[in-house]
């Protein structure tokens, strides 16, 4: 089982206990609202009515009076796209409540310079699958390696900014 799946079963009661039955509104937000949408607003949960699935209120998070304001002259919009990606009208109306946005993680493909490693991280990853029999496994090793240590150096930027 891959970890994207163990993920997405560890979430689902947290998730069917906010009414995302699926979690896939929250999985696939930026796609369902677009970039610009996603920006000023994030799916907290969704509301229905007893014995329904259908005239349900999402609640949404939106990081200020102006995201609320600009929330409403949206909300056609985020409707129609938000029912035709689920397959039916189930949402009927948007609540918005104001808050801080959760971080959004960097889209694949945004161009942004991987952070440089020191060499000796490289070599570090390198040594450790130097014994790794097969090209192709080694490579993906590889590039797994690359990604946490980059990740590690990214969090270690982050820790001493905030600091």
């Amino acid at each position: 089982m891959t970890i994207g799946a163990l993920s997405i079963r560890a979430a689902a009661a947290a998730m069917d206990q906010r009414g995302f039955a699926s979690g896939q509104v929250i999985s696939h937000w930026n796609a369902i609202v677009g970039e610009e949408l996603a920006g000023f607003a994030a799916p907290l949960e969704v509301k229905f009515p007893r014995q329904r699935n259908d005239h349900a209120t999402l609640v949404l998070q939106v990081a200020s009076g102006a995201a609320a304001t600009m929330l409403q002259l949206k909300t056609p919009v985020m409707l129609e796209r938000i029912n035709s990606f689920l397959g039916f009208n189930a949402i009927s109306r948007i609540e918005a409540h104001q808050g801080p946005l959760p971080k959004r993680k960097q889209r694949r493909g945004a161009t942004r310079a991987p952070a440089a490693l020191p060499s000796s991280d490289t070599e570090r990853i390198q040594q450790a699958t130097k014994n790794v029999a097969s090209d192709s496994v080694r490579g993906a090793l590889e590039r797994l390696g690359v990604s946490v240590a980059r990740r590690a150096l990214d969090d270690a930027k982050t820790t001493t900014r905030g600091s």
